[in-house]
């Protein structure tokens, strides 16, 4: 049951996603110097799980956009530390708002009670897999534990 109703959510959020101009991978690292600030390079690649040589082609088009920028580390000069511009801030909000809209549509069916059992449920089995240390691709303020605001 779960493989094809992942494939169905994954496609809708995809979707919402590239209407914004990103690919989830995008949108991941986006969320993940939104929750977190400005990280390295090599910080950034553990984080996603990617190599160097990848993350430079994930941050390359990010970077032409303006949506984010690379600065020398003003603690350490041969470091290079990615930075969220405001630009970056407004395409995630706007990708954010695109998630939450197929989010909806997707559990459309859920009553009011019913919606944010599923999601306790869900992080439960996501913090059991990931040993609590992860958001799952998206930025902390879409897991329904965190405080509801979104990105500043």
């Amino acid at each position: 049951m779960l493989a094809p109703l992942g494939h169905g959510a994954t496609c809708r959020l995809r979707g919402a996603h590239t209407a914004n101009g990103l690919t989830p991978r995008r949108f991941h690292v986006l969320g993940l110097l939104h929750d977190r600030g400005p990280l390295a390079q090599t910080a950034l690649a553990a984080e996603t799980d990617t190599a160097a040589s990848v993350l430079v082609t994930l941050l390359n088009p990010l970077e032409n956009e303006g949506l984010v920028a690379r600065t020398r580390d003003p603690r350490d000069r041969r470091r290079h530390l990615v930075v969220l511009t405001e630009a970056g801030q407004r395409r995630l909000r706007a990708a954010v708002g695109a998630q939450r809209e197929a989010e909806d549509d997707l559990f459309r069916s859920l009553d009011g009670s019913q919606r944010p059992r599923l999601t306790q449920l869900l992080a439960l089995v996501r913090d059991d897999l990931t040993d609590g240390g992860e958001h799952c691709g998206t930025p902390a303020f879409l897991d329904r534990k965190a405080p509801q605001g979104g990105p500043t």
